[in-house]
Formats: C-alpha cells, sequence, structure tokens
C-alpha cells in the first residue's frame, strides 16, 4: 500500500471513531446537558427562520423535547448548590438524589398539554440569543438531513448528530495542518486521538450547543496562520478563517488571539540570520501587522455588531437575561484576577461526564489527557529547536490559554458589568494550537506508547460504559 494510501486509511479511521464515540453517546445519553443545551435546542428548532431575541421566551417544541428528556445536572454538585442555581435562574421544583439524575429537576410531565415557560430553567427565557446564527442554522439544515436516516426520527437526535459532521470536519483540516508539520500517520492518528477521546470534547461534540465548532474554528485558524507564514497561502486566508471562526461562536475568538501571538514570535524567532532551515523568510513585518490587524478588526468588529444587532432587536436588555443577571457586580473583580490566569490551562480539565459512562473511570483519565497536554507544551518549550515553528506554537497557547480566563472577566465586565468564573471550555479552540505543538514531542517512542495507553484506555472506558 502506498503512503498516499496508508494516510487516507488512517484519517479514515480516526472519523469512523468519530461517528462510533459521537454516535454511541448520543444514543445512550438523551437527557439534555446542564451546559445550556435546552436554550440552544429551542434556537436550533427555530432556525433557520427565526432568530431569537433577548428576553424571547423557549418554544413548545423545546418544552416538550426538556420534559419528556430531562436535564442532567452533574453529580458532584451539592444538593444546597443545586437548589440555589434553581432559585437565581427561575426553574421550579426541588432538586434530590434519585436513582436517575435526569429527574433531579422538576419540569411538567411529558404528556402535559398545560407547558409553560416559566415551568423550565432560566424561567423559559432563551438565553442563547447573545450567540450568532450560523452554526444553529447549520446545524438544523444538517439535522434535518439526518433526521430521515432510519431509527434517528427526531429533529434534536438529528442534531446532535450533527457533532459527528463539526468534529470529523476537524479532524480532517488538523490532520493535513499536522502533516505540514512533519508529523508522521501515527502521530497525526494519536494527537487526533487524545482530543477525541477527551470527556471534555466528547461532551461538547455530543450535545447541541456550539462550543462543538471550536476545534473546528481553531483549526481552519491554525490552518490559514501556518500556511501564511510559509508564504504558502494569500494574505486574505487569515482573516477569512478568523472571520469563520468567530461566527461559529465569539469564543473561537480565543483562537484568532493565539495566531496573532504566533506570527508575532515567528517574526521575533526570524530577528538577525536565518541559520535555521525553519526560520526561512516569511512575510515582512509590514505585511504581519496589516494581516494580523485585519483578522483583529474583522474578529471584535463582528462581535460588536451582532451584539448591537441583538441589543437593537431584544425586547430586555442583555445584561437583564437570568444568566447574566445572577452576576452583575458593582466593581470590577480584583481580587479574581488570579483565578483567571489559570481558568483555561488548559481547556480539557474538569470534564463532564453523563451518567450513562463510567465516572470513576474517564475523570481520572481525563485529567491524565490534560495533565498530557500541559506537559507536552512545557517539553516543547524546553527542547523543541530554537526558531522552530513548534517552539512558536507552544508559546502562543500558553499565551493564549493564560489570557483567555482575563479577556473574558474584562470583556464581560465592560460590556455588562458582570463576573462569573471562566469556564475551561472557553479555551476549547486553542487546543488545536497545542496538538501542533506537541508533534516533535509525540515522535519519541516511550512518550508516544505511554500517550497511545491513556488514548486507548479512554476510548476503551468510553466503550465499556456504553455496551453496558
Amino acid at each position: 500500500m502506498s503512503a498516499g494510501n496508508r494516510d487516507r486509511l488512517a484519517l479514515l479511521t480516526v472519523l469512523v471513531a468519530v461517528a462510533v464515540l459521537v454516535g454511541l453517546h448520543v444514543r445512550d445519553h438523551p437527557a439534555l446537558s446542564h451546559i445550556d443545551e435546552l436554550q440552544h435546542m429551542d434556537y436550533t428548532l427555530k432556525s433557520p427562520f427565526h432568530v431569537p431575541r433577548h428576553g424571547d421566551v423557549i418554544g413548545p417544541q423545546a418544552m416538550q423535547e426538556a420534559a419528556c428528556r430531562g436535564i442532567d445536572y452533574p453529580l458532584r454538585l451539592s444538593i444546597d448548590a443545586l437548589n440555589d442555581y434553581l432559585h437565581l435562574t427561575g426553574a421550579r421544583g426541588v432538586a434530590t438524589i434519585g436513582p436517575e439524575s435526569v429527574r433531579r429537576v422538576e419540569l411538567p410531565d411529558c404528556r402535559s398539554l398545560l407547558m409553560t415557560p416559566d415551568q423550565f430553567p432560566n424561567s423559559g427565557l432563551n438565553t442563547a440569543s447573545p450567540h450568532p446564527p450560523v452554526y444553529a442554522t447549520t446545524t438544523a439544515l444538517g439535522g434535518a438531513v439526518i433526521e430521515v436516516v432510519p431509527e434517528v426520527g427526531s429533529p434534536v437526535t438529528g442534531a446532535r448528530l450533527m457533532g459527528i459532521v463539526w468534529l470529523g470536519a476537524a479532524a480532517v483540516v488538523l490532520w493535513y495542518v499536522l502533516g505540514s508539520l512533519g508529523a508522521s500517520i501515527w502521530a497525526k492518528a494519536l494527537l487526533l486521538g487524545l482530543l477525541v477521546v477527551s470527556p471534555r470534547v466528547l461532551h461538547e461534540s455530543s450535545i447541541i450547543n456550539p462550543d462543538t465548532t471550536a476545534l473546528l474554528g481553531g483549526a481552519l485558524v491554525l490552518a490559514a496562520a501556518v500556511r501564511w507564514d510559509r508564504q504558502r497561502a494569500p494574505g486574505w486566508l487569515l482573516p477569512m478563517a478568523a472571520l469563520v471562526a468567530v461566527w461559529l461562536k465569539f469564543t473561537n475568538s480565543m483562537a484568532v488571539g493565539a495566531a496573532v501571538i504566533y506570527l508575532a514570535i515567528r517574526a521575533w524567532q526570524r530577528r538577525g540570520t536565518p541559520d535555521d532551515p525553519d526560520r526561512r523568510e516569511g512575510p515582512r513585518v509590514t505585511r504581519l501587522v496589516a494581516v494580523a490587524g485585519v483578522a483583529v478588526v474583522l474578529t471584535v468588529g463582528s462581535i460588536v455588531a451582532w451584539s448591537a444587532v441583538q441589543d437593537a432587536r431584544g425586547l430586555i436588555p442583555a445584561e437583564q437575561l437570568p444568566t447574566n443577571a445572577i452576576y452583575r457586580v458593582d466593581s470590577f473583580q480584583w481580587n479574581n484576577l488570579g483565578d483567571e490566569l489559570t481558568a483555561a490551562v488548559s481547556p480539557l480539565r474538569d470534564p463532564f461526564v453523563p451518567d450513562t459512562l463510567p465516572r470513576n473511570w474517564l475523570e481520572p483519565l481525563g485529567d491524565a489527557l490534560n495533565l498530557l497536554v500541559l506537559a507536552g507544551l512545557g517539553a516543547v518549550a524546553v527542547f523543541a529547536a530554537r526558531g522552530s515553528t513548534h517552539r512558536a506554537l507552544a508559546g502562543a497557547t500558553a499565551i493564549a490559554m493564560v489570557a483567555t480566563g482575563v479577556v473574558t472577566m474584562v470583556a464581560s465586565y465592560v460590556t455588562m458589568s458582570v463576573y462569573f468564573d471562566t469556564n475551561p471550555r472557553y479555551g476549547l479552540s486553542l487546543l488545536p494550537f497545542a496538538v501542533a505543538a506537541m508533534v516533535p514531542v509525540i515522535g519519541h517512542r516511550p512518550i508516544r506508547w505511554g500517550v497511545t495507553a491513556v488514548v486507548l484506555a479512554t476510548a476503551g472506558a468510553t466503550l465499556a460504559g456504553v455496551a453496558a
């Protein structure tokens, strides 16, 4: 078999793994995720003909689905904390511990004909209204096609299965980026496998939530930045990739920041005599500033423009949405600044593992994958060749991870006077940069076998859970 055919076969194997893992997760975990899936489900069900406004309530179809499926809250969340959450968000009912965590929030009976929005979390308001419509519209259209497949039979299940498409597309883009950076077939499969089997990535890819686009958005921006840095792509490619990423979800803008930092580091590496082959002539500083500047302007402009449109359309101000109102503060929370520096280091930590999977196995394995990413970045930063692309990627990823929480904190306070702990998943779009940086590390045999063992163990635990 030729090298090209082996490469394509390995990529196909990764895509099959994506389809199997996401598909089984969707099949065996019908309950809605506590990560705002109810609101994003309503947004998607109404797409493409209606975009929710601030103050819109969830529709009858979303209420019916939520009542019948239930909402899955983390088991590790204490009863007092969960009841506080229900009180703050306006949901009816009292939390109880029972054999089915999907029923720990009292929702209307599935057969009820008298459902009203105020019987659901956040008083039934669609708190997903600040998000741009590209993800919901694409997922709705793709989900409608998947829905006709035998045994699917539900627009919600079809939309969830679109996670296979989003994650698969990210895998394809990242596969070729890793190859351009010198990764072998095994290294590419292993680095992608590390992401695909991660409980964090698997959960986000198996629910209706724009976070499922983070890896694709990050991979597109990474590909554009690396190819342009090597003068294998036109200058407009990076701004266009940034535009696509940010319109999928605003938090994907973290990848744009990482790309700008990467290009700045590469420009610094090239100063003086380019005695290293990896430090060959790149874009001139003036072009770099222009291209990076356009990418940043398009990113910030997109966020500001869509926010202005939704504010103008809204029935209530964005800061009055329950998910914002409960976090209102009177002053900037300087005492929390230190915590925000580590909020997205790394995006894989603290994964949510649903009841249908072996939590006692997957939580520590997820933590192990998280540590492998951090250790890999550290090893590249210390041992990679001076002036190399991989060292630049490691530095850009580390800086962006540290900045994610602070940027989120400042932006939230400036725009709406709110403060909340930044969720690690806001940095998911940085993971393509992280695994791309790890290419030289994964080439060492002991490390390669160690990572292989953790990846296979995580995949095995997931498959054992759904098989049981």
